[in-house]
């Protein structure tokens, strides 16, 4: 079997805490991270951090990437990313594939919003992220973590850890 990737997508503004728990839990689980941006430009997350991405998002080959994942942060609001043309075909890409798809906090919008999860069950999210989500016809639960179809999404920073272990049982890392 080889390597098992998943392209991370990081915004502009990142929520650092997500990004650091990322690249920690997804190599515990035998999942290799690629962190892919909006450009190549390294990237301030909102408390500080920086990262340097490997690739610029529209660089991703889903073929040759085993899931997706869309990091939160204050400038997917501020910056209004859930509408980037390049991030919905991204999104829409993996799901024709039918790869797996992993939304974070507000980072359920944009997946969401590329609208590929019709009748799908999403993790408990604030009002405006529910819009998007009964716009685009999905199912908003009281869970914080859901696995439904190829669409993961968490709205609780507290399960990442879980988050990941059910990545690595989807792509069959553990």
């Amino acid at each position: 079997m080889g390597d098992i990737r998943v392209a991370v997508i990081v915004p502009p503004g990142f929520r650092d805490e997500t990004i650091s728990m990322l690249n920690l839990l997804l190599a515990k689980n035998g999942i290799i991270e690629e962190l892919s941006g909006f450009s190549m430009n390294e990237c301030r997350g909102q408390h500080g951090a920086t990262v340097k991405p490997k690739k610029v998002l529209t660089d991703v080959d889903p073929s040759g990437i085993s899931g997706l994942i869309i990091a939160d942060g204050p400038g997917m609001d501020e910056l209004r990313l859930y509408n980037y043309r390049p991030l919905l075909n991204l999104v829409r890409a993996f799901g024709e594939r039918n790869r797996l798809i992993a939304g974070i906090g507000n980072g359920i919008k944009a997946v969401a919003r590329a609208n590929v999860i019709r009748d799908a069950k999403i993790a408990h999210v604030d009002e405006d992220t529910a819009k998007f989500v009964r716009l685009y016809h999905g199912n908003v639960t009281d869970d914080a973590l859901v696995l439904d179809k190829n669409i993961l999404t968490l709205s609780d920073h507290s399960k990442m850890g879980e988050m990941v272990v059910q990545m690595a049982k989807e792509l069959g890392t553990l």
